[in-house]
């Protein structure tokens, strides 16, 4: 499938620009050529945008420091006959108008690419929807705990839109747990599939049905971007429990069309419908993702990635006596207490086979269950029990 291009014009309305100073030079030449004076021009300019002759003769001077609005040069190219693509292609920055952040070194025409179609599932699945009201238009917000997966969030928006120039530099301060999509970022991701305010709601969103008709390349972008966020890596499936029963439905055909082997289920009292991608697929699904990471590195699944490699790894390893293990475990828990997931990843097993093995020796009295409290919190692992010997 040929790749979606977006070109600044079909951006959405009240954008700004900066151009090169050699573009103004070939438009201010081109009106002289054409009209004589820059105030024929403005006439000529004013049934199709208006804008008062002070304006348009300040934003028209070559050493103008400021953003441009963008239907001005839109339609003098039109007028004069100046390609929109070379228009394009003289772009240095642009912004909302009336914003503060911006994106410089831009990426024009956008290109949709599978990263695009990866925000938007992390929109719906850790975003925001910011809406400040009155005339303002609405941006994504991002909350994401994990440091990797938040930078790696300004990186898609970055590959795809170019540099993220922001008017605060909170987005470099390491405890900061939010990130923001600037608004003419935001704004095609509304325009471009028809969503809305509410689509991104994690409650009630959709898979944009455009998705669907996309390639392999696009839909697993959009899975491990839900993955990353709603997912989680046991040791042998991935798991992704949400409240939304019908985007848990859209999730499984996604699978299903990449040939994955899935089974879902309501889980518990509270409302939760839990899809899993069963083990037999995973070798598939991380063969996939390898070949999807190198044509785009920012789709990295971070610590998620190295748990469903772990479980791999560990499938394809030759098969010992499990009774072997044994006394490699005790020997782990002298140094003091271990989870059970913690147990698995030293000896390389399956979380399966480590409570296994739990099991025996508490029932031969050679360990017992402690808690264990970290942060002020019981630790996970075996019922909320680490592992000690007696």
């Amino acid at each position: 499938m040929d790749q979606q291009e977006v070109n600044i014009w079909e951006l959405g309305t009240k954008i700004n620009v900066k151009l090169r100073i050699e573009f103004i030079d070939r438009i201010n030449a081109a009106i002289k050529a054409q009209f004589g004076t820059k105030r024929e021009a403005h006439a000529a300019l004013s049934p199709y945008y208006e804008v008062p002759w002070a304006s348009f003769k300040l934003r028209m001077k070559r050493g103008y420091p400021y953003f441009i609005n963008l239907e001005i040069i839109y339609r003098l190219c039109k007028l004069l006959g100046i390609s929109l693509e070379q228009f394009q292609a003289n772009i240095t920055a642009y912004k909302t108008r009336k914003g503060w952040n911006y994106v410089e070194q831009p990426k024009l025409p956008i290109r949709i690419t599978p990263l695009f179609d990866m925000l938007v599932a992390h929109n719906i699945g850790d975003g925001t929807v910011v809406n400040c009201g009155g005339n303002r238009k609405p941006y994504f917000g991002y909350r994401q705990f994990d440091h990797r997966y938040r930078n790696l969030y300004l990186r898609k928006i970055e590959a795809i839109f170019g540099r993220i120039q922001y008017r605060s530099v909170y987005v470099h301060d390491e405890h900061t747990t939010r990130i923001y999509s600037p608004i003419v970022c935001s704004e095609i991701m509304f325009n471009l599939y028809g969503l809305t305010e509410t689509s991104f709601k994690s409650e009630v969103a959709r898979i944009p049905k455009e998705i669907f008709a996309k390639d392999w390349k696009h839909k697993l972008a959009f899975l491990i971007g839900i993955i990353i966020d709603e997912g989680n890596v046991d040791s042998c499936l991935i798991s992704i429990s949400m409240k939304n029963e019908l985007i848990i439905h859209d999730l499984q055909r996604i699978c299903t069309d990449l040939g994955y082997l899935t089974t879902m289920r309501k889980k518990g009292s509270l409302g939760m419908f839990c899809l899993y991608l069963l083990s037999k697929s995973l070798p598939k699904f991380y063969s996939d993702y390898e070949t999807l990471i190198l044509e785009y590195p920012e789709v990295d699944l971070g610590k998620k990635g190295v748990k469903i490699l772990e479980f791999i790894n560990r499938m394809s390893k030759p098969k010992l006596y499990i009774e072997g293990n044994k006394p490699k475990l005790l020997a782990e828990l002298i140094s003091g207490a271990l989870t059970v997931n913690e147990l698995a990843q030293r000896l390389n097993m399956t979380r399966q086979g480590a409570r296994y093995l739990v099991k025996q020796l508490i029932r031969e009295n050679k360990i017992e269950l402690t808690p264990i409290v970290k942060f002020g919190k019981l630790k996970l692992g075996t019922h909320k029990y680490g592992l000690k010997v007696i």
